[in-house]
This record gives C-alpha cells, sequence and structure tokens, in this order.
C-alpha cells in the first residue's frame, strides 16, 4: 500500500500507482521515495515509513513532512536546510 503525502487526502492506495486515486497528487517523491504509511505526528508535522525505490534491495526510510500548525512557525529551524517552507525531508 502506498500512502497519500497531500496533508489533507492521506487515503492510501495500491502498491502500482503513480498517483493517488483520491485526490489525483503523485505519491513519488523525487521519483524514488514512497511513503507506505504514518509512523508518527506531532505540532510540527507527520512522520512517514517509506520505501527507496532506486536501491536494487528497495530498503526502508523516513520521510518527514513539515507541517507547523501557526503560521510564521519556525522554531524547528526549517529555513536551515535552505527552503524556508520545507514540505517534506527524506532520511
Amino acid at each position: 500500500m502506498r500512502q497519500c503525502l497531500n496533508p489533507d487526502c492521506l487515503a492510501p492506495n495500491p502498491d502500482e500507482s503513480q498517483f493517488c486515486q483520491q485526490c489525483g497528487d503523485k505519491l513519488l517523491i523525487r521519483e524514488r521515495y514512497w511513503a507506505k504509511r504514518v509512523l508518527g505526528q506531532g505540532s510540527f508535522g507527520r512522520t512517514f515509513l517509506a520505501v527507496d525505490e532506486d536501491k536494487p534491495s528497495k530498503p526502508p526510510c523516513v520521510i518527514k513532512q513539515f507541517l507547523p500548525q501557526a503560521q510564521g512557525t519556525d522554531s524547528m529551524g526549517a529555513s536551515q536546510f535552505g527552503n524556508p517552507h520545507p514540505k517534506s525531508l527524506v532520511c
């Protein structure tokens, strides 16, 4: 199952899907990573268990989605990543 990363959707999709069947958003990040399921959620975002499709062993990895609750919130220092409003980071 592939998890949609759209914060307003989060619909599950079949493994072979490239786009969300509910909202139409792209499921792959950088044509390489896709979310398998939500691992956790907090006041600054969500963490997803993900898969790296680029490597032959398709190892697990993590996607951190930055979703501040209050506008102008940058106490996590998001701008240090080179983008004042990053949507997701893959680790």
